[in-house]
């Protein structure tokens, strides 16, 4: 949480951070702002001085909605350090910055964190070490200060991602309610001029239904039959007929546009009928995502699900990445992963990364899945769930696990 910035400095023995860029990139600075938006921003925050906030004059008062104390980049004006250097945008730029880091105070470990090129990052960053020889420039590597903060929420942000949850589930209602409303003709779902109705007209529908409810598709929703469904990133081809008794795999993952914060839920479903062996595939994930969420509570580390589910697939008889990590097929991927202002965050369900004890404030999904692509299959089951204050269980995913939509 925000309030743990101060600590966290400490324990990384930071004397200062720097989080630079736009909140439209940097979910760091989006983090810290709350939501306000920032086209260049930087905010700076020193052990003895607490933050402040920078941003332009058009968007002052969106940087005073912050709470913090804001100054301006136009109290150090560029193009007077541009003419002082000369028209050397770099010079101008690492005077710009010595001036403010002076008159703040910055010295000693200065961590810095934001989005920009990486190779302009570095040229400026090793630049500006040798022009302060005062600071010492620290690079963490994940997770940071910030994806350590982030992890944890607090009660106004789970309830934000809970609202988050609810309108995404509206969207996909209206979608198997779409879905159904259509004919089948000798199992193809046909639209009413008598053309198939094609995967590119559902996620046409789907982009409709998330504006109508304030949501975003900033990556792709994954809408995938068949044998796409078997590779989990497949998004699924806009041209493909809709087929009855096929596997579809629908992901869906998007931004509430006012807060900022990411929704992750999967269904995989059959149009019209599941013959019997795909049926059973289906029942196999389903198994071992009620097995899942049964056992899973705050103080364990995620990596003991990932290995748990491993072993629940592998009883069945289905290779795992846990026995295999180069494995195609089967189970192929983590647990789970946390959700917030990016769609993958900290903690992860994984035997990769920091083993992190699940703790109250946490926000990750549950999504076993098999993918059997040469097969023409794929099933995943997804939710995300939230630990409150006592570390009970809110699954902010509240939608029923339906194996077939009906048509007509």
């Amino acid at each position: 949480m925000k309030s743990d910035i101060p600590q966290l400095m400490i324990d990384r023995n930071l004397d200062a951070v720097v989080v630079y860029g736009g909140t439209d990139v940097s979910s760091d600075l989006a983090y810290l702002t709350g939501g306000a938006h920032l086209g260049e921003g930087m905010y700076l925050h020193t052990r003895t001085g607490g933050p402040v906030l920078f941003s332009n004059a058009l968007e002052r008062e969106n940087a005073q909605s912050t709470g913090y104390p804001v100054r301006l980049w136009s109290d150090f004006p560029f193009g007077r350090y541009l003419k002082e250097a000369d028209n050397d945008m770099m010079a101008a730029r690492l005077a710009r910055w010595r001036d403010i880091f002076i008159e703040y105070g910055v010295s000693g470990r200065v961590g810095f964190y934001g989005m920009s090129d990486m190779g302009y990052a570095w040229r400026f960053l090793s630049a500006l070490e040798q022009t302060m020889p005062d600071i010492k420039i620290v690079g963490e590597i994940p997770p940071n200060l910030f994806a350590q903060a982030r992890q944890t929420k607090d009660a106004r942000e789970i309830e934000m991602m809970r609202a988050a949850g609810v309108a995404t589930t509206a969207v996909i209602a209206n979608v198997f309610d779409f879905l159904s409303g259509h004919r089948a003709q000798q199992d193809t779902l046909i639209k009413p001029n008598g053309g198939p109705l094609t995967i590119g007209d559902v996620k046409a529908f789907i982009r409709l239904e998330l504006a109508r409810r304030n949501l975003e598709d900033v990556h792709e929703h994954i809408f995938s039959q068949g044998r796409d469904a078997g590779v989990p990133h497949n998004v699924g081809r806009s041209d493909m007929p809709l087929q009855l008794g096929q596997t579809i795999i629908f992901d869906i993952f998007p931004r509430d546009r006012t807060t900022g914060y990411f929704h992750d839920i999967t269904r995989t479903i059959f149009l019209g009928y599941a013959p019997d062996e795909l049926a059973e595939k289906w029942l196999d994930v389903k198994r071992v995502f009620d097995e899942v969420m049964a056992s899973i509570r705050i103080g364990e580390p995620g990596a003991k699900y990932q290995m748990m589910t491993c072993e629940l697939f592998e009883v069945m008889n289905y290779p795992t990445i846990c026995s295999d990590p180069q494995t195609m097929v089967g189970y192929i991927h983590s647990l789970g992963h946390g959700v917030g202002l990016d769609i993958h965050e900290y903690p992860r369900l994984s035997t990769y990364g920091p083993p992190t004890p699940l703790q109250p404030g946490h926000v990750v999904t549950v999504e076993p899945g098999l993918y059997f692509p040469d097969e023409g299959w794929g099933v995943r089951i997804e939710d995300t769930i939230a630990f409150d204050e006592t570390g009970a269980i809110v699954n902010l995913s509240d939608f029923p696990y339906e194996m077939v939509i009906p048509v007509k």
